[in-house]
């Protein structure tokens, strides 16, 4: 069995699984340490309320370091140096809904979606929490 900080726990028949699963040009030691530590903070754009380009000049100044995620226009991994003085979900533009705080990987199903153009007519959302990647869908198909 293997624990990992903040309380990451993977039982030992899911270890066993992924050892088998993984092809042998990857190594498991290789594995185990990005998925075993804490998630990269991520946030996702608001794009109907603000712009990216917007909402970046708007946040320019609070010494936000944004990184663009690669599988999704408004999504980009945040860090600050203020976490403890104000949470992120504390800040006004949170607030106001000019983003989400969203894992970065909870972006990935609606870039998949409507990659190379594809325009599905239905979309069924059984997502734990729909409405953040509902209003994506709705908005990617315009």
């Amino acid at each position: 069995m293997l624990v990992a900080q903040h309380t990451v726990y993977f039982p030992d028949v899911f270890l066993t699984q992924m050892r088998e699963a993984m092809p042998s040009t990857l190594s498991f030691d290789d594995f185990l340490p990005p998925v075993s530590g804490p998630l990269r903070r991520s946030i996702r754009v608001n794009t109907l309320k603000i712009s990216v380009a917007d909402f970046l000049q708007l946040t320019a100044s609070y010494g936000w370091t944004l990184t663009p995620i690669p599988w999704c226009e408004e999504g980009f991994w945040i860090e600050r140096d203020d976490e403890d003085a104000l949470p992120l979900g504390s800040t006004a533009e949170h607030l106001s809904g000019l983003f989400y705080i969203q894992e970065a990987s909870s972006m990935l199903p609606v870039a998949a979606l409507f990659a190379d153009g594809n325009a599905p007519q239905r979309v069924m959302d059984v997502a734990a929490a729909p409405r953040f990647q509902n209003d994506t869908n709705c908005c990617a198909d315009e």
